[in-house]
């Protein structure tokens, strides 16, 4: 397996009669504080290496489907509760912006496009999940205040299962890649303290949180109800569509 830097894609895989090149590539959005050095890099790392991988699709692969990843970040944060479809306008903040720069290298490609634009990915191995559980383990559950912001998420096995079908059904186009039912925060908060079994569930204000985290303090503090319309409408069918189903998966619990 050869690793690439985000800038070059390795020259052995030229001249392969690819169907398909699924693009993932990005620096975590919630890895560290938003300096201006660390918003380069959450930049270059999707935009830039999404141009990298479409010029490569141009001179090598030109036929083949390109799945590529944005994220629910195109619709902005906000506090409002309305209901999100692909539709929906694009948002005016860092991410909005970064998704629509990412998403615009991504139209560039020669062959067939499908964009996810994808929510919180909820994994055992990784990503989100151990920093949300981690102070429920010790009885006191916390959420970002005020709590009813949207917290759109998603399974990390209906991720693998959406690329599938897609691969195998064809499709085309942009899809929100979120569970159909999106939640608040302390609806979150909720749901994972009644598996645990804690019995203090506290708001942490916003501005200890911006102290501590700076502008990233919004991928906490405010967000986005995000429906998977496209998905439901072409019949894809999700094995966690509850985050109730989602946490006990997760969690290990029947």
């Amino acid at each position: 397996m050869e690793v690439w830097d985000g800038t070059r894609v390795p020259k052995s895989l030229a001249g392969q009669p690819w169907e398909a090149v699924i693009h993932l590539a990005g620096a975590g959005i919630a890895d560290r504080r938003w300096t201006e050095a660390y918003k380069q890099t959450l930049w270059e790392s999707r935009v830039e290496s999404t141009r990298t991988v479409v010029e490569w699709l141009h001179h090598y692969a030109p036929n083949a489907r390109l799945l590529s990843v944005s994220a629910i970040g195109y619709y902005g944060s906000t506090l409002s509760q309305s209901e999100l479809t692909e539709s929906g306008p694009a948002g005016k903040d860092f991410l909005a912006g970064l998704a629509q720069a990412w998403e615009a290298e991504a139209h560039k490609a020669p062959g067939p496009l499908v964009i996810f634009r994808l929510g919180v990915v909820l994994s055992p191995h990784g990503g989100a999940w151990p920093k949300l559980r981690q102070g429920f383990r010790l009885g006191v559950g916390t959420y970002a205040a005020p709590g009813q912001q949207g917290f759109s998420w998603v399974h990390i096995e209906d991720v693998v299962r959406a690329f599938s079908w897609a691969l195998e059904t064809s499709r085309e186009g942009i899809y929100n890649l979120t569970a159909p039912q999106p939640v608040s925060a302390r609806q979150f908060a909720v749901a994972v303290q009644r598996l645990f079994g804690g019995w203090v569930l506290l708001p942490i204000p916003e501005v200890p949180l911006r102290w501590v985290l700076g502008e990233m303090a919004v991928t906490l503090t405010r967000g986005a109800y995000v429906r998977p319309a496209r998905l439901l409408a072409e019949g894809f069918t999700f094995r966690y569509p509850t985050v109730e189903a989602a946490l006990r998966q997760l969690l290990g619990r029947p």
